[in-house]
């Protein structure tokens, strides 16, 4: 009882949250009683025909009912479908919705490719127990009706059949729940198969120079044996329903004959009687079928419906709550006694506190693991530190707009994600309103992108593919810049902007966005010391602590790092 309560309650939650088309469902569940109620009128004028009542009303009647009945047989479940694909949409819109303002520790935490698997797959099962409930509904108002002419025609004998009903509703019972284990099996393994070649497909060129292809063939294939044993299991079910099926109405002819050749016998049902509780019997088997496939998918569902109801309670980032950005003349960056982890990960920050001065270009540079990044990602406020202080010119991070902080900006990584479309989508892309062509074009030369862009035959216009794979690691870098630049932020974080270019190429983007960003500031992280040199300003991290901060002279001072990066480089 409690498992049941549990299972409605989840349902209950999951629905509650969508906007469902009930008008649809009503509409299929209103065919669906009239389809029930003329399937007893054909029935009945089958029985009469069966007698050798061969007369034009008889046979003009069950002529105009047959075709009545398949007319409205094609038309419910074309209804019932057009509900269902509706709330697919709009469960669909609901996911995408939600998946965008997941807070970032959720992207990060999770997988992009189980995301996908939900959006794409776990979905489709949303419609099955609303669509159920309707078509249970009117298949349970045929039961009953085929059930009430049975007992009107022959009581005792109907009474006999029905004792059936509760070995039926076991049988429903416990195949449901296996079916709800193999379901949810199922639509994991489906998850894990979806993940496992998202993953390796994208990284098909590291696979290959790393000459794994033996082990992945493997992995692949244990993926794949993984679904193929749950899609094995889940025909195993499909059979146990078949079987369940034949077992009952096995059941039910066994007890209709033995009951039926009694009463015959003591002469309280006419010989005609058995081939009548036969053609309704055929109508009472066919909706207790379809009541036990109800079953079966409503409980089948939950497996996949877990997964969706899981994202979608996640909690949302609420990029437009908090202060509005406030314009100050101290536009320096402060962390004030910050402590911070990635969730129960080991701590990253160390009561880590530091002034970035505004307006200057300031270096950011630690061994590897040390936390620069995760400075980056913090200031921007993509992350929450667990303890301390924030404020970016004269903002406190924590109780600012999210989306008015990343507004002011700018952040290009290491390795940029493009998105399929053209360069000039790519350049332009969260810009807001019309940019005009002499801007766009002066971003892409502002990094170095103009040269290689004008060679190509359809230049600005030239489709990338997925994740731009169509273009170099350089080539993809500076369309990244270009696309920081013309956003024109108050802030632009480098986090190690130049790992795919040459140095000369890299110095001069750096002196063009120097340049650029003239009275804004620029926070980078890198480890050219021919780079760092040019910097205003250092601030050295060792293990997630605050080492040294100030110019090249101070920092050389008593920066033990600093001294090594610079022995490093003169050596080399």
């Amino acid at each position: 009882m409690k498992n049941n309560k549990h299972v409605i309650s989840f349902f209950l939650s999951f629905y509650r949250r969508l906007s469902i088309p009930w008008w649809l469902y009503l509409i299929a569940f209103g065919s669906g009683v009239v389809y029930a109620e003329v399937g007893m009128r054909v029935s009945k004028y089958l029985v009469r025909v069966n007698k050798g009542e061969l007369y034009n009303s008889v046979i003009l009647g069950y002529v105009f009912f047959t075709l009545f009945n398949a007319l409205l047989g094609f038309l419910r479940p074309l209804v019932e479908e057009y509900a269902n694909q509706k709330v697919i949409l709009r469960v669909r819109f609901s996911m995408w919705r939600k998946i965008l303002h997941l807070p970032m520790d959720q992207f990060e935490k999770g997988q992009p490719s189980s995301l996908v698997s939900a959006v794409t797959n776990d979905v489709t099962q949303a419609t099955l127990v609303i669509s159920g409930i309707f078509s249970g509904a009117a298949s349970l108002f045929g039961f009953i009706r085929a059930c009430m002419i049975l007992y009107q025609y022959n009581s005792p004998l109907a009474a006999y059949l029905l004792l059936c009903i509760p070995v039926a509703v076991a049988m429903f019972i416990i195949v449901g729940k296996l079916q709800f284990t193999i379901m949810k099996k199922r639509y994991t393994a489906l998850n894990e198969m979806t993940t496992f070649f998202s993953e390796h497909l994208s990284a098909g060129k590291y696979v290959k120079a790393q000459v794994m292809e033996e082990k992945e063939l493997e992995s692949g294939y244990a993926a794949i044996d993984s679904r193929y044993k749950a899609d094995i299991y889940y025909a195993f079910m499909e059979q146990i329903q078949v079987l369940t099926n034949s077992l009952y109405s096995l059941l039910t002819t066994v007890v209709m004959a033995v009951g039926g050749s009694r009463l015959i016998n003591a002469g309280k049902m006419e010989a005609t009687g058995i081939n009548m509780f036969s053609t309704y019997m055929t109508q009472v088997n066919l909706y207790m079928a379809e009541l036990l496939t109800v079953w079966q998918n409503v409980m089948g569902s939950k497996g996949a419906l877990v997964h969706v109801g899981d994202i979608l309670d996640m909690e949302e980032e609420h990029t437009e709550k908090g202060n509005s950005w406030t314009e100050s003349e101290n536009r320096d960056i402060v962390f004030k006694n910050v402590n911070f982890g990635y969730g129960s990960e080991k701590e990253i920050l160390h009561d880590f506190s530091v002034c970035i001065p505004g307006g200057k270009t300031t270096a950011v540079i630690g061994d590897n693991g040390s936390g620069k990044s995760t400075v980056m990602k913090l200031l921007q406020g993509f992350y929450q530190p667990d303890s301390g202080e924030i404020w970016v010119g004269g903002n406190k991070i924590c109780e600012t707009s999210p989306q008015e902080c990343h507004k002011k900006f700018g952040y290009v990584l290491q390795n940029n994600p493009l998105m399929s479309g053209t360069i000039r989508d790519n350049i332009l892309y969260g810009t807001e309103g019309e940019t005009p062509e002499e801007e766009m074009k002066k971003a892409a030369g502002e990094a170095r992108a103009d040269s290689f862009i004008d060679a190509l035959p359809n230049g600005y216009d030239t489709t990338l593919g997925e994740a731009g794979n169509r273009l170099s690691s350089g080539q993809k870098q500076r369309i990244a810049i270009a696309r920081a630049l013309i956003a024109k932020p108050d802030y632009l974080i480098l986090d190690e902007a130049g790992a795919n270019l040459d140095h000369d190429t890299y110095m001069k983007i750096y002196h063009g966005i120097r340049k650029k960003m003239e009275g804004n500031t620029i926070v980078f992280i890198a480890h050219d010391m021919r780079e760092i040199a040019e910097a205003d300003y250092l601030v050295v991290m060792h293990h997630g602590r605050l080492e040294a901060c100030g110019t090249h002279e101070e920092v050389f001072a008593v920066s033990r790092t600093y001294q090594e990066y610079l022995q490093s480089a003169e050596a080399s």
